[in-house]
C-alpha cells in the first residue's frame, strides 16, 4: 500500500477512535525534561523536537486551550500537572536565553599549549612509568569529583521537585486550573519525550489508562538501543528494550519522526512478532528554530565566529554512532596532503556525549589538528543560528539517525550539505544533499575536496538548495498530531 493511503487510513481510523468519545484535552508529559534539565545545558535532538512542536502548539488557537502538561508524582506512579511557564523557563535556558554569557565554550589549540605552571614542570621531572599512572589516577579523580557534584546538583533538585510536586497537589489553583491530574475519558496523554527513563512507564499507562480511560500516544525518536547496542552507553540497551516491551502494548497510536524510524518500528515489531495492530504515523519535522531569539548584534558571537576564518560546520553531540572520529582522520589526511593555509578549520558544535573519550583525547593529543580543529561545547541557538550562516558547508557522517536536524537546518540556510547514506539522513536531505558511506572515510575525502577545490560545485549546490528547498514548519507537525488524535 503507497506510504500516502496508508497515512490517510491511519489518520481516519485514529480520528475514529478518539473522537468516539470526544478528545477534551491533551496532556503532555514533560517529566523527562526537567530530569534532563537537572544536568544538562543545551538540548540534544530529542528535547529540541518536544520543545519546538510543544512551542508551536501555542499558534494552534483551536488546540492550545486543551493542551496540558503533566509530571510524575514523587511516588512515580501518577501524574502531576505543571505550568506551562515551568517548561517555557527550561526551553529558554537550554536555548542558551540570548546571553552572552552562555553562549558556548571554544575549545581549541590554546588548550594544550597553556604556559606551563611549576607544579606541571615539577611533573615532567617524574620518571614517565611515574607520571603517566599518576596522570590517570588525577583525571580520574577529577571526573569522579565532577560526577559527584552532578549527582549532588541533580539529588538537590529532584527533593525541590518532589517538594513542589506534593506542594502543587495541596494546593488549590488561584486560575482555575486542576492541580490534580483528572483527565477524562477521551482525553489523550501525549508522550513526545524520553520517558525510557521510568523504570516502569508502561505500568503507569497501563493504571492510567483503566483509571481514566484516556488514550495513549508516543513519540518514537529512534530505535538505536535495540539495533545498535554497541553505540549506546552500558545499561541503556536493556532499559529500552524493557521500556519498548512494556509501553507498545499500551498505545493506541505511535508516532514517528521519519519513514525510516517508521519502518524500523514495523520490521522490529515483524522480528520480535509483536502484535502492532495499532496505526504507526510519520510526523514531520521542522527546519528551524520556533524558539530562537530575535536577531540581533551580539559581541560574544561575532567575537567567536570572525575568529573562525573559513570553516566546515558538522553540528551535533558528540557520540560514538554520529563517527565525528571519521571527520578527524579525514581533516588529518587532508592536513598531510595539503598546505595548512589551504585547509579550512573544522568545527564541531555540540555537548560532549557517550563514548567519545577516546577520539577527544586524540583531539587534544594533536593540539587540536595544530588548530585545524576548533570544537564548541554547548553552543546557544544564537551561536548554532551564526555557524550556519558563515560556514563554507555542513557535514553529518552519523552511522544511524532518527531524523537528522541537522541536515534540514542547514538547508534551511542555504548550505551545502555532506551526509551519510544510512537511515533517515537521505529522506532528511530530500534530495538536495550529497551523500557518502560513512564507513569509507576516503569517499568523505575526496567529496570534501571536490567542494573545496571546485567552488562552482557548492554554488551549483547552494542555487539547487535555494530553488528546491521547501521550509517546513513545526506547525505541520502539530496539524499531524492532531489529525492523528482527532482533536
Amino acid at each position: 500500500m503507497p506510504f500516502s493511503v496508508a497515512f490517510g487510513t491511519a489518520i481516519t481510523f485514529m480520528g475514529e477512535i478518539f473522537m468516539q468519545q470526544g478528545t477534551r484535552h491533551i496532556w503532555i508529559d514533560v517529566e523527562d525534561l526537567f530530569v534532563y534539565a537537572r544536568t544538562a545545558s543545551r538540548p540534544s535532538g530529542i528535547q529540541r523536537v518536544v520543545l519546538e512542536i510543544c512551542q508551536a502548539m501555542q499558534d494552534d488557537a483551536d488546540l492550545w486551550p486543551r493542551v496540558r502538561f503533566v509530571r510524575h508524582s514523587a511516588t512515580g506512579t501518577d501524574f502531576v500537572p505543571v505550568d506551562w511557564s515551568s517548561v517555557s523557563e527550561i526551553s529558554a535556558r537550554l536555548a542558551g536565553d540570548g546571553h552572552e554569557t552562555s553562549t558556548g565554550i571554544v575549545r581549541g589549540q590554546k588548550d594544550t599549549t597553556l604556559g606551563e605552571s611549576r607544579l606541571q614542570r615539577l611533573g615532567r621531572s617524574v620518571p614517565t612509568s611515574l607520571r603517566v599512572p599518576a596522570g590517570q589516577m588525577i583525571r580520574n579523580v577529577l571526573g569522579l569529583t565532577q560526577a559527584t557534584a552532578s549527582l549532588s546538583v541533580a539529588a538537590a533538585d529532584f527533593v525541590s521537585d518532589v517538594a513542589k510536586a506534593k506542594w502543587q497537589q495541596k494546593t488549590p489553583s488561584r486560575t482555575g486550573e486542576a492541580q490534580f491530574f483528572a483527565p477524562l475519558p477521551g482525553d489523550v496523554l501525549l508522550t513526545l519525550g524520553a520517558s525510557w527513563t521510568h523504570a516502569t512507564y508502561g505500568a503507569l499507562l497501563r493504571q492510567c489508562k483503566a483509571r481514566h480511560g484516556v488514550k495513549v500516544a508516543v513519540l518514537v525518536h529512534d530505535l538505536v538501543p535495540l539495533l545498535w547496542p554497541e553505540w549506546c552507553r552500558p545499561g541503556l540497551p536493556s532499559v529500552f528494550k524493557r521500556w519498548y516491551s512494556a509501553v507498545v502494548p499500551e498505545c493506541d497510536v505511535i508516532f514517528t519522526n521519519s519513514e525510516a524510524t517508521r519502518q524500523d518500528v514495523l520490521n522490529y515489531a515483524v522480528r520480535q512478532k509483536l502484535d502492532l495492530t495499532i496505526p504507526v504515523v510519520t510526523v514531520p519535522m521542522g527546519s528551524g528554530f520556533v524558539t530562537l531569539p530575535p536577531q540581533r548584534s551580539d559581541p560574544a558571537i561575532k567575537t567567536i565566529v570572525d575568529g573562525l576564518g573559513p570553516y566546515i560546520l558538522c553540528v551535533g553531540t558528540l557520540e560514538a554512532r554520529k563517527n565525528h572520529a571519521v571527520l578527524f582522520r579525514t581533516w588529518r589526511r587532508l592536513l598531510q596532503e595539503r598546505p595548512a593555509s589551504a585547509v579550512p578549520k573544522l568545527v564541531f558544535a555540540g555537548c560532549q556525549g557517550w563514548l567519545v573519550d577516546d577520539l577527544v583525547q586524540q583531539i587534544r593529543n594533536s593540539a587540536f589538528l595544530d588548530g585545524h580543529l576548533v570544537w564548541i561545547d554547548a553552543p546557544s541557538d544564537a551561536l548554532v543560528a551564526a555557524l550556519y550562516q558563515r560556514c563554507l558547508f555542513t557535514v553529518l557522517p552519523s552511522f544511524y539517525e532518527g531524523w537528522g536536524l541537522p541536515v534540514t537546518e542547514s538547508l534551511a540556510w542555504g548550505k551545502a550539505c555532506l551526509i551519510s547514506d544510512r537511515s533517515s539522513l537521505p529522506e532528511a536531505g530530500a534530495g538536495l544533499a550529497e551523500s557518502f558511506d560513512p564507513d569509507n572515510g576516503s569517499d568523505l575525502l575526496e567529496r570534501i575536496k571536490s567542494l573545496l577545490d571546485s567552488p562552482e560545485k557548492l554554488w551549483e549546490q547552494e542555487a539547487a538548495i535555494q530553488a528546491g528547498f521547501k521550509a517546513v514548519p513545526w506547525s505541520s507537525a502539530v496539524h499531524v498530531v492532531k489529525q492523528a488524535l482527532g482533536a
